[in-house]
């Protein structure tokens, strides 16, 4: 054995020992035998276990971590509307390959992509571009009726590509907005309803995530990617009631029960932003969180309270360090689902060709359900071997109904509903050529998809390697003298390398296909510094506390222009802004900001140059009139942004009324 393999092997098993006492397990189950029936009492394994479709989002050959979410440009897997789905698999077969070439199937490793047009609003360089746009589309332009035909063909194939293949997990939606998570721009509400219904349509078999709990999302059935998870600048008191966590409380508890809740646990903000309070929350790296108890209990609060399956960032941690290896198990342990099998009842005999019959009872002590159709499989193993002679599913057992405990208690820091154990009673029919004898029963968790083969584990001590757990002796024409197991050392299930899963062969042999023929050019979009130095209109986003105006993004006839117009309560606070992405896109100069307005408020609107949420300009008011009014602002720039320079038009608080802008330009005043 490598020195270097043998030293990671030493540091994960020490490490195990340290978070998964005790070090040995049991050797024996609890067994009784009634007329003909044995019932087995089963115990759960105390420590953590690196089962799929949960815990960290990132690969861990030394610790925890069986998913890998990848950003996908879409212009890498369509060229053009024409284009083949081929190159979508052949694209997918690239990104489900580990740096070292092993196929993630041979690892038990899932994918989640993430499609996405517009990194983060600017065009990058040749070398290294931000924009992804196919060719036969309009850089930014999110709302002609082309783009809106390509969404949809786009979705279909994706769920053509994706929906059947066993190494997907779940779908981010993305497309929408820098790094596709919905801002910068936003999708409307009829976009909204057409990204609904598309990706309903396409995925019936993979779950969707979104960014946003907006109506039209909840209503079908999504899930949640949520990029600042447990940062208290983000629900009130200091954020908004708007974003996932207060809205997950307040407004939509029961989203975690159909689709999976994520995210990153944010630690850029951690360590620049005071009010985040690091020293009271999380702390500011993956390997601060893991080590301090407190940053773990505070993690371990928001996991549960929001079921979380599994989350990114802080999976950046050092598996090779014992005590935050050791952290990672106790997370590790709360995401997501952890099925405990309680107890299970099956004859202690039948004959061949005949159908058998399993009770089971088990509860879900994670934070999660589990969402895939995995099925649950009884098999009958070789006494020697361990291996399976026969196995098949069993039918009416269901483990997406094991559901975790609800309405998390952060006082006493359990739920107030716990799980509550779940009797199932499933059955399967023997092969009519099984040889008589004495085997050992036993059951796995199955990848439906992955060609039936045993993935995650029970949370239960009762292991072997290779994904079975064994419940005792069972004969095959006559009973076995004793139906409990010779006393024998189970296995650790806490990571079992054996496990992975079989893809269709075509998958892989799917190779990328040439471009589609004549792709129409178009003409990208780039910032003339004469003539304005912003992006398109759907560049403008609102920040808003409840209540909240409506925001429409309107075509205007007479001019071919665009209208955003805000509408409603303005509420105690509100505001209509232009972000830049980086600092440099405002060089030392001054500017002229231009524009052209109209509405109904009663209350003048005011304008101010901001570096983040810091004001930099003085306030320009002006009132709103039913006509359109032409307005204009100069401005110096003489030093450079901390944070991000921004447009802002601050609505009059606590009013009512519409504020309607069309025509916004930065440019460099006439001499």
């Amino acid at each position: 054995m490598p020195r270097l393999l043998f030293l990671s092997l030493s540091i994960l098993s020490s490490c195990l020992l340290a978070a998964d006492p005790p070090a040995s397990l049991p050797t024996s189950l609890p067994t009784s035998s009634t007329n003909g029936t044995v019932s087995v009492t089963l115990t759960e394994f105390p420590g953590a276990i690196n089962n799929p479709l949960k815990g960290f989002r990132n690969h861990k050959p030394g610790g925890f971590g069986l998913l890998v979410r990848q950003y996908i440009p879409w212009n890498a897997i369509e060229l053009a509307n024409n284009d083949s789905v081929d190159r979508i698999i052949a694209h997918t077969n690239s990104i489900t390959t580990t740096s070292s070439g092993i196929p993630f199937e041979n690892l038990n490793i899932k994918l989640i992509p993430r499609v996405f047009l517009d990194w983060d609003g600017t065009k990058g360089t040749p070398e290294k571009p931000n924009q992804h746009w196919p060719a036969d589309l309009h850089t930014f332009d999110y709302d002609s009726p082309a783009f809106q035909s390509r969404l949809q063909s786009l979705i279909a194939r994706l769920g053509e590509a994706w929906d059947h293949d066993p190494r997907i997990f779940a779908v981010q939606m993305g497309l929408i907005g820098h790094f596709g998570e919905h801002h910068h721009p936003a999708p409307t509400p009829a976009q909204r309803q057409l990204l609904a219904d598309a990706f309903q349509k396409a995925f019936k078999n993979k779950p969707v995530l979104v960014r946003h709990t907006d109506p039209e999302f909840i209503a079908a059935g999504f899930g949640i990617y949520y990029d600042t998870f447990a940062n208290i600048t983000r629900e009130p008191p200091l954020g908004p009631h708007d974003q996932f966590p207060w809205q997950a409380t307040h407004v939509h508890p029961h989203i975690w029960k159909r689709a999976p809740i994520e995210g990153e646990v944010e630690y850029h903000w951690q360590q620049q932003r005071p009010n985040a309070l690091p020293d009271q929350t999380f702390g500011r790296t993956p390997d601060e969180t893991l080590t301090s108890p407190a940053f773990r209990r505070f993690i371990t609060d928001k996991i549960r309270r929001y079921h979380a399956s599994y989350l990114g960032w802080i999976a950046d941690y050092s598996p090779s360090n014992p005590d935050v290896l050791a952290g990672a198990a106790d997370l590790q342990k709360v995401f997501g689902y952890r099925l405990v099998l309680d107890s299970v009842s099956y004859p202690a005999a039948a004959q061949p060709g005949t159908t058998i019959n399993l009770d089971l009872t088990a509860h879900n002590s994670g934070s999660a359900p589990f969402y895939l159709d995995w099925p649950v499989a009884v098999a009958l193993l070789d006494p020697i071997s361990k291996s399976p002679v026969w196995s098949a599913p069993l039918s009416n057992i269901d483990i997406r109904q094991w559901s975790p405990g609800s309405d998390w208690d952060s006082a006493s820091f359990s739920y107030r509903l716990p799980a509550s154990p779940s009797p199932q009673k499933g059955h399967a029919t023997l092969p009519p050529d099984l040889k008589p004898g004495s085997y050992i029963i036993a059951l796995a968790i199955l990848d439906r998809q992955g060609g039936l083969l045993p993935s995650a584990r029970f949370a239960n001590t009762n292991y072997f390697r290779g994904g079975w757990h064994p419940l005792g002796l069972f004969g095959i024409g006559t009973p076995p003298p004793n139906p409990a197991l010779p006393p024998a050392a189970f296995d650790n299930p806490a990571f079992d390398n054996s496990l992975h899963y079989a893809i269709p062969p075509h998958l892989r042999t799917t190779s990328t296909p040439p471009p589609p023929p004549n792709p129409s050019p178009v003409t990208q979009w780039s910032p003339d510094p004469l003539t304005n130095l912003i992006n398109p209109w759907r560049s403008w986003n609102l920040d808003a506390s409840n209540p909240s105006p409506e925001i429409k993004i309107l075509a205007n006839p007479a001019d071919s222009t665009r209208i955003i117009r805000l509408s409603g309560p303005f509420g105690p606070s509100a505001s209509l802004n232009y972000s830049f992405t980086k600092p440099t896109d405002l060089p030392h100069r001054t500017y002229r900001f231009s524009f052209q307005a109209r509405g109904t408020s009663p209350k003048p609107i005011s304008f101010d140059l901001a570096d983040g949420w810091r004001k930099i300009t003085s306030i320009q008011s002006f009132p709103l009139s039913p006509d359109w009014q032409s307005h204009h602002f100069d401005f110096p720039i003489s030093s450079d942004f901390k944070d991000q320079p921004t447009l802002r038009f601050s609505l009059p608080p606590n009013s009512t009324g519409s504020f309607e802008l069309k025509n916004p330009q930065l440019t460099q005043p006439p001499p």
